[in-house]
């Protein structure tokens, strides 16, 4: 795990939406919010992860199995992305210096791909003593294309490879707003909702 968390360390982009230090209990509030976004997700990474987590499924790594089981393309490993959400909470907590994670859920429902922008959010739902409670989730935005005038003038892999579905879009998730180069439509589905606890050593 510490080489992974190494490996996510050094290649992720973070915008982390909190005060710059928060390492007491009360720097906390009910309703506060803690994230990042990460926009690299690509196959060299995840065959980079693939070796350092031991887990070589060929589905993380490989397009054509992937395709014969039925995914359309390669996906992210399931602890790929809760690396992510792991990492929040030891940046936050200074690498445990100032406190410990006591407890992290997840469910994982969604698949995370190449060329998606995964983003990580942490919200504080009540404060016990020096405990902090979170609800979490990360949610991708996948884009699919941009058109204009009707033509597509750029295809995103999500677009090439089919991996917008009817439900996608029966359950409201694909989406569209405007861009520099015309219209761009694209999907925004909660991939792993959770909860999480943290305790502050003051």
């Amino acid at each position: 795990m510490l080489q992974q968390t190494q490996l996510l360390g050094q290649v992720a982009i973070k915008k982390l939406e909190v005060i710059k230090k928060m390492v007491k209990i009360s720097d906390f509030n009910v309703g506060q919010v803690i994230k990042n976004e990460f926009d690299q997700i690509n196959r060299d990474l995840l065959r980079s992860y693939a070796k350092a987590s031991g887990d070589t499924n060929p589905i993380h790594t490989s397009d054509a199995v992937a395709e014969r089981a039925g995914l359309k393309g390669i996906i992210a490993h399931g602890l790929f992305s809760f690396g992510y959400l792991s990492k929040l909470f030891e940046d936050l907590l200074n690498q445990e210096k100032d406190g410990k994670v006591l407890e992290i859920g997840v469910e994982m429902r969604g698949m995370v791909r190449c060329g998606d922008l995964l983003i990580t959010e942490a919200v504080v739902t009540k404060i016990e003593g020096k405990k902090v409670y979170f609800d979490t989730k990360q949610t991708t935005i996948t884009n699919v294309d941009i058109k204009k005038d009707e033509e597509i003038v750029k295809q995103f892999e999500a677009g090439e490879r089919g991996y917008i579905s009817e439900k996608d879009i029966a359950q409201g998730l694909v989406k569209t707003k405007e861009v520099d180069e015309g219209t761009l439509t694209y999907r925004e589905r909660v991939s792993t909702p959770g909860t999480a606890i943290i305790e502050l050593y003051e």
